[in-house]
C-alpha cells in the first residue's frame, strides 16, 4: 500500500498566500484610477451634449465644475484640447497618472479621453 501524502506544503501555502494578497493590493491600487478615469469620460461628453456652453471657456468651466462635484484631480480645466467638428465642440483630454506601490516602485498610467468616442485608456 502506498503512503504517500498529498497537499500543498506550507511553503507553497505561502507562495500562494503572497501571490493572492499581491493582486489584491494591486487591485486596491488600481480601481481609483480607472474609476477617475470613467468620470472624466462621463464628464467630457455630458458637458458636450449639455449644449450649455457655446464657447471653449463656457466647456472649461462646465467641465471644472462638474470635476469639481465628482472629485475628478488628475484633469483640470486648462488640460482640456477643445476642436470644433462641423458645428459642435470636441473635448479631449491626455494625463498620466503614477500610483505608489512599494518604496521606490509605481505604477504609471496613461489616459487618453475624448467626448467623440474614440478615447482610450492605457496602462
Amino acid at each position: 500500500m502506498d503512503k504517500r501524502q498529498r497537499g500543498i506544503s506550507l511553503i507553497g501555502t505561502l507562495i500562494i498566500a503572497v501571490l493572492v494578497i499581491g493582486s489584491i493590493i494591486l487591485g486596491m491600487r488600481t480601481v481609483p484610477v480607472y474609476n477617475e478615469y470613467f468620470s472624466v469620460k462621463k464628464a467630457l461628453v455630458s458637458v458636450v451634449s449639455s449644449g450649455d456652453a457655446q464657447s471653449p471657456e463656457g466647456l472649461r468651466s462646465a467641465f471644472q465644475r462638474r470635476a469639481d462635484v465628482e472629485d475628478i484631480d488628475s484633469v483640470k480645466a486648462a488640460d482640456l484640447e477643445i476642436s470644433k467638428d462641423g458645428n459642435r465642440f470636441v473635448v479631449a483630454a491626455q494625463w498620466e497618472r503614477r500610483v505608489p506601490l512599494v518604496a521606490n516602485v509605481a505604477l504609471v498610467f496613461s489616459f487618453s479621453a475624448s467626448s467623440s468616442g474614440d478615447s482610450a485608456a492605457a496602462n
